[in-house]
Parts: C-alpha cells; sequence; structure tokens
C-alpha cells in the first residue's frame, strides 16, 4: 500500500539537480496513492478482469476490509485506458486475487497499473516538514487525494514563515565573506497515509534534501519557482547568476556592500572571489582573490569594500567566482565604485530574489516628522536620478505588497517593538560604520518614460517611533 512520490522540489539544468526554491511561489511534492499493483489484465466475456499483487479478499478491517461483491474499486492501467471507478462482480481468494467486473468493461489496455480501495474510508497523507539540520518538525499537514489518487502537496507556506527577513550580519566586522543564514532553510518531509481506522507507518525522507530562499521568481521563469540560474555548480555548468537585480551594480567607498549566491549541495572544492579593479579609460589597474572554503548548500555574502584595498582611482571593477581548478562559476560582474557625496543615505534591502540590494540617496533629500495618533516618527523623502531603467526597475523593489499597520502592545516598554511594521521585506537604512536602522517604506507609485536614457525615482522612508 505504498504512496509514490513522483516529483521533489528540484530541477535539472545543464545535467545538473538545482534543490533551491524560492520560498514565495508554491514548493511543491506530488505523490501518487498506489494501494495494490495490477499484473495482468485479461477479457472475461466483455467483463474486465486484472490480477492483483495481493489477496484482497483477506484484507483486514484495519486494511480496510476484504474486496467482496459489490465493492468498489479505483482502477488505473498505465496506458490511461482505465481510470476509474468499477464495482466487483467476482474477486477469488488467492495470494494473487483475480478480480472481475461488471459486464462489456473490457477494452484492450496495458497489463501494468494499480488500483485503490474504496472502503478505506477519510483517506488523507499527513505530512510532515521537517529542518534539514535539526530534523525538528516544523510543521505537519494534511492532503486528500484527487480521485485518480494524485496528490499536490505545497509547503511553501511552513517554510517561509521559518525564514527570517532580517539581516543580522555585523558590517563592522572585517569579513570578506560569509555564510547568510536567515535567509533560507534547507528542508525535507515525512508522510504518512492514514485513512479510518488505521495507517500505515511513517516515510521519512530525508535523503531527498531541498532548499527554500527568501525570494519570488516571476510567471513564465524559465525554471518556474526553482533557482536553478543562480546556483552555482561543482563542474560550472552552466555559469550562476549572482542575487541581484541590478544588471550592474554601484558600491560607494567607505560604505558597506554586498553580493548574494548559491552554492549547490555537491560543492566540496575551495572557491575564490577574483576582483579586478579599472581606471577610468578601462585599463586594468590590479587584482586581489578572497578565499572561501568548500561550503556545498549555503548563500553566500561577498563584501568587498571596507575589508579589501580598492586603489584609489579605480572607477569600476569586475567581480567572479571561481573554484579551484580553476574553473570559472561566474561571469564577470561589473560594479561601479563611486564616492558618496555629503548627507546621503544608504538603504539595503533584501531583493526579489533573495539576495542583497544596496542603493545611496545622494540627491538633496526632505526631512520631517510624521504626527498622528499620538505618536512621532521620523520621515525622509529620498530622490534617485540620472538612473537606467534597469537600476529605475531594482530600487523600485524596495516598495513591498502588503498593508502597512501598526503592532498592538500592552505595554510601553524597551523590549516591545513600538514602530510602525510592514508586511514584507524589512528594509535598513545603514551609515558608513554599518549601524543599521530598521526602515519601512511608504507605498507611492513609481513612474517612468521608457523613451528617456535616464530616470528618477523618489522613496519615503519612516524610521521607528520616538518619544
Amino acid at each position: 500500500m505504498p504512496i509514490t512520490v513522483n516529483q521533489r522540489p528540484s530541477t535539472l539544468i545543464s545535467g545538473n539537480t538545482s534543490r533551491w526554491n524560492a520560498a514565495k511561489n508554491p514548493v511543491v511534492y506530488k505523490f501518487v496513492r498506489k494501494d495494490y499493483n495490477i499484473t495482468a489484465v485479461a477479457n472475461s466475456g466483455g467483463a474486465l478482469q486484472i490480477t492483483v499483487n495481493a489477496n484482497l479478499a483477506t484484507l483486514t478491517s484495519a486494511q480496510g476490509g476484504p474486496v467482496v461483491t459489490g465493492s468498489v474499486l479505483y482502477v488505473n492501467t498505465d496506458n490511461g485506458v482505465y481510470n476509474g471507478f468499477y464495482t466487483v462482480v467476482t474477486c477469488t481468494n488467492a495470494a494473487n486475487s483475480v478480480v472481475t467486473f461488471g459486464a462489456s468493461t473490457y477494452t484492450a489496455a496495458a497489463t501494468t497499473g494499480y488500483i485503490n480501495l474504496n472502503q478505506r474510508t477519510n483517506y488523507y497523507i499527513a505530512v510532515d516538514v521537517c529542518n534539514g539540520v535539526s530534523n525538528a518538525v516544523i510543521t505537519s499537514m494534511r492532503y486528500a487525494p484527487a480521485r485518480d489518487g494524485n496528490i499536490l502537496a505545497d509547503v511553501a507556506g511552513p517554510l517561509i514563515n521559518s525564514i527570517g527577513v532580517d539581516n543580522v550580519f555585523d558590517y563592522s566586522l572585517s569579513t570578506v565573506t560569509s555564510d547568510e543564514t536567515t535567509a533560507y532553510i534547507n528542508f525535507y518531509v515525512k508522510y504518512t497515509e492514514v485513512w479510518t481506522g488505521s495507517s500505515n507507518a511513517q516515510t521519512d525522507d530525508v535523503a531527498n534534501k531541498f532548499y527554500a530562499l527568501y525570494g519570488a521568481r516571476q510567471i513564465g521563469d524559465g525554471y518556474g519557482g526553482n533557482l536553478a540560474e543562480y546556483v552555482a555548480f561543482e563542474n560550472g555548468t552552466p555559469k550562476a547568476k549572482f542575487l541581484t537585480a541590478f544588471s550592474r551594480a554601484t558600491l560607494w567607498m567607505g560604505y558597506p556592500f554586498s553580493l548574494s549566491i548559491i552554492t549547490s549541495d555537491n560543492v566540496t572544492s575551495t572557491s575564490n572571489f577574483i576582483m579586478t579593479y579599472f581606471d577610468s579609460a578601462g585599463g586594468a589597474i590590479s587584482s586581489s582573490t578572497a578565499t572561501k572554503a568548500a561550503n556545498g548548500g549555503k548563500l553566500l555574502r561577498f563584501m568587498p569594500v571596507k575589508q579589501l584595498a580598492i586603489p584609489s582611482n579605480a572607477v569600476y571593477m569586475t567581480v567572479r567566482w571561481e573554484r579551484t581548478g580553476p574553473l570559472d562559476l561566474t561571469d564577470p560582474f561589473f560594479i561601479d565604485i563611486k564616492d558618496p557625496c555629503s548627507n546621503p543615505i544608504m538603504l539595503w534591502w533584501r531583493n526579489s530574489l533573495g539576495g542583497d540590494a544596496w542603493w545611496m540617496f545622494e540627491v538633496n533629500q526632505e526631512y520631517g516628522f510624521r504626527y498622528d495618533n499620538g505618536r512621532k516618527a521620523r520621515r525622509y523623502k529620498l530622490f534617485a536620478d540620472n538612473l537606467t531603467l534597469n537600476q529605475f526597475d531594482a530600487i523600485q523593489e524596495l516598495v513591498t505588497l502588503g498593508e502597512v499597520y501598526e503592532p498592538a502592545y500592552t505595554e510601553l516598554t524597551t523590549s516591545v517593538n513600538k514602530s510602525q511594521v510592514r508586511i514584507g521585506s524589512q528594509v535598513y537604512m545603514v551609515d558608513a560604520n554599518g549601524k543599521k536602522t530598521g526602515v519601512i517604506v511608504i507605498p507611492n507609485e513609481f513612474i517612468t518614460l521608457t523613451y528617456k536614457k535616464r530616470h528618477k525615482i523618489q522613496i519615503t522612508i519612516e524610521l521607528p517611533e520616538i518619544y
């Protein structure tokens, strides 16, 4: 009476298996219920007759009870000729029962398939979603099959609730690479068949672990909700993309900056981030290397600013990731290098892919306070101009869907969050020392004209409430 898993949340890309999924998309397992296998199909005077790999006449009540005249079975043959419910006329008491159905039911069909017992009432599978590191059960869910025995189990809900949106990294540390720990989770499932009066033993699918990252893929993406294009595989095929919406990023000297990338669970080699610096004429100035020990199945954060010596005459740089060999795991990614102006405001947010995103708002800012409902909060209206259309698109990810609301609280203590919070991605204002202040972004509509070569954008942020 097995349950078969015929799809897990992974996909193939150039022969490699990507186990990384965007948690804001469905993360789906497909099961099929197959109580007993059909081993033969025959024509009994125009009636369908099948042989099944069990003695159906002696099934116990815990198994669902014996199959007798008048019992109803679901019959599915592998070529799809039979896919429905049929009433039993006879059932032999034998190690491999021969079951005959009503007259005029025979059609030439494949000789293999399966049956499901209709007398197993209130049938469902109980699915435990488990943390792949601690093995703790995150949640348990129930799924009932469709009439053909197929079951779709979407486990995205409990996974995204187990992932943090905060950035807990301390940017004051002298760190070039680190493992992000809050934005993803390693998971697997356990499942059990249950029906009235009985159940089967639980199946542990711990041998098949997967990852869910706090991100989303769009409708029409080539790999659905899977992040296959952003996973760096050991053989470098295909080359991975960094988790950024910017086609060309920007860093500001003296301020934090980071890029994110995914390592496949099959990575075993030491890897290197190779940085090459260029002057205004496009000439290479120098290169540097940051080494990372083998770290399979991780979300890596790479920080090339304060901790590495960037030449003073460098106007842009490239970053590529390679493993020992050497073998490039990414193409070079371009990063413009700028000096900040006076009174800048730097924002960090987790982008739609689940990676780090940064932008410094350097144009003159509007500064004021919000007063309503007996509360006071500082607000900034931030401006950025001279943007490419890609930069405009990437920055608009600062605004996430969801209501801005006031959290309920019962006492005014410093341990209670009293500021306005937002449903969606966390956003931080970050200073040159790496100090992070959580802010919310006030939703407004971003509009530009595509014929323009350069674009501008306006963001309003609100800082924590003050008294």
